[in-house]
């Protein structure tokens, strides 16, 4: 009969320590991963609630687990793509923006007519946004170094800001923007020159700024512009000299500029049949 080895106290001690530390670590990584999906659970429903009390209205994706959204609900493994809060107005503040900016799957942020500032904005600077509205909110061209960081923006709305040439100016190489609206801000002619950074741009609104017509030369650089809003500014029928080296231009809105004629309007379309002029028929 084989005798059955026997293992030594020393041995036996080892073991059980082993056994002991190796429980002591199972158990604080499963009291840490608790603590963690509690606080998470937490901060994202108080998020939604926060949000939805200031007037969000979410769009959603499908879910990439949609048994656990259908047993715990969409506000935890649902996927929000985009969030309006244009209606909230004072109820959309910097510190709303601290509920936003724990929703990281956001694609499209709509935050118009907002009660927000620069400091808002740096909260929402790591989401991966590519459609960002920030239409009649109180941000300065400072916001210029926050937004740079963005680099997914597709779509980026200033209308009826203060931001100046001073923002143009400042703000990096968004390598995916192609839209851009700066109506009713405080932008100027000069401050076009910093647009040829963005290699994509191809639809630009200029309407109701002090933009002229050495300014439209400017946009030169920006071969890729599709569609120019010039609506209400200060050019004249120089601008067509400009207008005519944009070589994917097929729409540009001159409307609401008196010193731009008929004839002159005329003229362009003999040559550049492809591209619509708005405001004059």
């Amino acid at each position: 009969m084989a005798s059955q080895r026997v293992i030594p106290m020393s041995d036996q001690k080892s073991l059980w320590r082993f056994s002991l530390r190796t429980f002591l670590i199972i158990f604080t990584i499963c009291a840490v991963a608790l603590g963690w999906t509690t606080r998470y659970v937490h901060q994202r429903k108080a998020a939604f609630a926060a949000i939805r009390e200031a007037g969000g209205k979410f769009q959603w994706n499908a879910s990439k687990y949609p048994r656990l959204e259908a047993w715990f609900g969409q506000e935890l493994f649902g996927n929000p793509w985009s969030l309006e809060l244009r209606e909230g107005k004072e109820k959309v503040d910097n510190e709303l923006l601290q509920q936003v900016s724990l929703l990281h799957e956001l694609v499209a942020l709509d935050l118009s007519n907002a009660d927000i500032d620069d400091q808002g904005i740096e909260q929402i600077a790591h989401l991966p946004l590519r459609e960002l509205w920030l239409q009649s909110t109180h941000i300065t061209n400072d916001s210029a170094q926050t937004l740079s960081k963005m680099k997914t923006l597709t779509f980026l709305q200033l209308n009826a800001t203060d931001l100046s040439d001073d923002f143009l100016e400042q703000l990096e190489p968004l390598p995916e923007l192609d839209d851009l609206g700066l109506r009713g801000t405080k932008v100027t002619g000069p401050g076009l020159q910093a647009l040829s950074r963005h290699p994509k741009l191809k639809d630009l609104d200029l309407y109701h700024t002090d933009v002229d017509n050495a300014g439209v030369q400017l946009l030169i650089r920006c071969s890729a512009l599709v569609n120019l809003g010039l609506s209400m500014t200060k050019i004249t029928d120089d601008v067509f000299q400009h207008l005519a080296q944009l070589p994917n231009l097929t729409n540009a809105d001159l409307s609401g500029n008196r010193a731009v004629s008929s004839e002159a309007v005329f003229e362009f379309k003999k040559t550049h049949p492809q591209c619509v002029i708005e405001g004059y028929k």
